[in-house]
């Protein structure tokens, strides 16, 4: 199947908020550790993440909590089931200390009489969000978990600073992106050091052939 790398595991970077739009939404400082929303919990607020990171997870019927989804810098959450006027269906931790915006329904109505370019902004965000979980489907259905893991680390790679290697990020989060085990990681992970292409440390993990790493992402199996 036809790839697109960028931007197909992760949110969009939206980019800086408007004044006048920092200066509508209510600014709110979360600890880390801080449950932000909560699964299950109406959704009155949604959140764009200034500084930090956010984690959502979910707890499944039989207690099972698996991750699912990231927030950081520049990005949008919780906004799903804000507009869909339901319940957060996953619980959302800040990991880090985070800065955010908070919006409510008054500020969206609001921004759509002064702002109506950034309220579509908005829209072009959450539909780009529904494309990302099509592509995340397509990919569950048609690649291998070679490929799946490749064009996970190569788009995190995409999104840092020129020259970045080492890659903060366990093996359950890879998992949770994935759509798969983390024993499925691990293995593939290992395979890849013995290769050569990605070397491993609690936590981190360092591309040392990137090429080769962008090679698997686009075309297969190395």
């Amino acid at each position: 199947m036809q790839h697109t790398i960028e931007e197909a595991f992760h949110p969009r970077q939206f980019g800086p908020l408007p004044d006048e739009i920092v200066d509508l939404a209510v600014p709110i400082f979360f600890p880390r550790g801080t449950i932000i929303n909560r699964q299950g919990e109406k959704a009155n607020q949604f959140f764009y993440v200034h500084k930090g990171h956010v984690r959502g997870t979910i707890v499944r019927s039989d207690g099972i909590e698996k991750v699912i989804a990231f927030a950081e810098s520049g990005q949008f959450f919780a906004e799903v089931p804000f507009f869909q006027q339901c319940n957060h269906w996953y619980t959302g931790e800040a990991v880090e200390p985070t800065n955010v915006s908070s919006f409510s329904w008054d500020m969206i109505e609001k921004m759509n009489r002064t702002r109506p370019d950034f309220v579509l902004r908005l829209m072009q965000s959450l539909a780009h969000k529904v494309w990302m979980l099509s592509n995340q489907m397509m990919s569950l259905t048609f690649d291998h978990s070679e490929v799946r893991l490749a064009r996970i680390l190569v788009e995190i790679l995409t999104r840092k600073p020129a020259g970045t290697r080492s890659l903060s990020i366990t093996h359950q989060e890879l998992s949770a992106l994935m759509g798969t085990s983390r024993v499925m990681v691990t293995r593939l992970l290992n395979g890849w050091r013995t290769s050569g292409i990605v070397d491993l440390r609690k936590g981190t993990i360092s591309v040392i052939n990137q090429e080769a790493l962008e090679r698997i992402a686009a075309f297969g199996i190395e």
